[in-house]
């Protein structure tokens, strides 16, 4: 199972038949925010979750990069299962808020 990084739409994934689950972050200077990981229910609890962060980790460890791990599922799941990771945390929520990114209008 490949995991594929697509730099231009800010996302790790992978495809899964006729599905696909993916991370997507947030990036601002050196800092990668990964605010959201999902995972068809199909496949939950079968390790792709895993397969994309231990990826999108290493992508930052590779490029010198520092993680705000913002989504929930990450900071209390995975990083206590996967502390080689831990040097690249950076603690926040959300730090891109408000900063002047584009903001979805109504």
């Amino acid at each position: 199972m490949p995991v594929e990084h697509d730099p231009l739409h800010q996302r790790f994934f992978t495809r899964l038949g006729a599905y696909e689950a993916c991370l997507m972050y947030a990036q601002q200077g050196s800092v990668l925010d990964f605010y959201h990981i999902y995972t068809p229910v199909p496949f939950r609890n079968s390790g792709v979750s895993g397969r994309i962060l231990v990826a999108a980790f290493d992508h930052a460890r590779q490029a010198c990069l520092r993680v705000v791990p913002s989504c929930p599922y990450i900071a209390t799941e995975f990083l206590p299962r996967f502390p080689q990771y831990q040097d690249l945390v950076d603690a926040g929520e959300f730090p891109f808020a408000g900063s002047g990114w584009p903001t979805a209008h109504p």
